[in-house]
């Protein structure tokens, strides 16, 4: 598939940068070793493409930290939909944050192999002590192997905090 590279920047790309940003500190971190595994790691969420699509952004050629440059989709169940209107996730909401590769030439971007998803699942329970959300990573892809540690998931928790108000989720969703 062949598109314009520039016509895929649709998030802001200031709002966008601070997610990318937190992103890499998270790849950073995941690349240490001697964590522990999560004692609940987030399943691989199948059939995520045939979910709605949120929205996309893309982070360019000009991005510093070439690991998360590429086109981030961003997918969401039928659970998770209702969370984008009142800002309250329920249990069963599963969040999908793809990133994908692109290559360019002569101007076309087209799109390559995934880098990696990032997961988020609600469930209170499970999850009471990081706001009710599980936190998972697959990369390529891998569907078995939830590379996220504990103390990288606390990172996460960390950092969605910031939006407490709308859920601990960062995007929103334009109908």
């Amino acid at each position: 598939m062949n598109f314009p590279i520039r016509t895929h920047r649709l998030t802001p790309l200031p709002k966008f940068l601070g997610i990318a940003m937190a992103l890499v500190s998270l790849t950073l971190l995941a690349d240490l070793r001697g964590d522990e595994p999560a004692s609940h790691p987030v399943p691989y969420p199948a059939g995520y493409r045939e979910w709605v699509h949120v929205k996309t952004g893309e982070l360019g050629p000009g991005f510093p930290m070439e690991a998360e440059r590429g086109l981030h989709h961003v997918y969401a169940n039928k659970t998770a939909l209702a969370g984008f209107e009142n800002g309250s996730f329920e249990d069963g909401s599963v969040l999908v944050y793809n990133l994908i590769s692109v290559s360019e030439k002569d101007g076309v971007g087209t799109e390559g192999a995934r880098r990696r998803i990032d997961v988020m699942v609600k469930d209170s329970k499970l999850y009471a002590d990081s706001g009710g959300w599980g936190f998972g990573r697959f990369m390529g892809d891998d569907h078995d192997q939830d590379v996220l540690t504990a103390d990288v998931r606390k990172v996460c928790v960390q950092c969605h905090q910031k939006q407490k108000a709308h859920g601990f989720v960062f995007s929103e969703f334009r109908k």
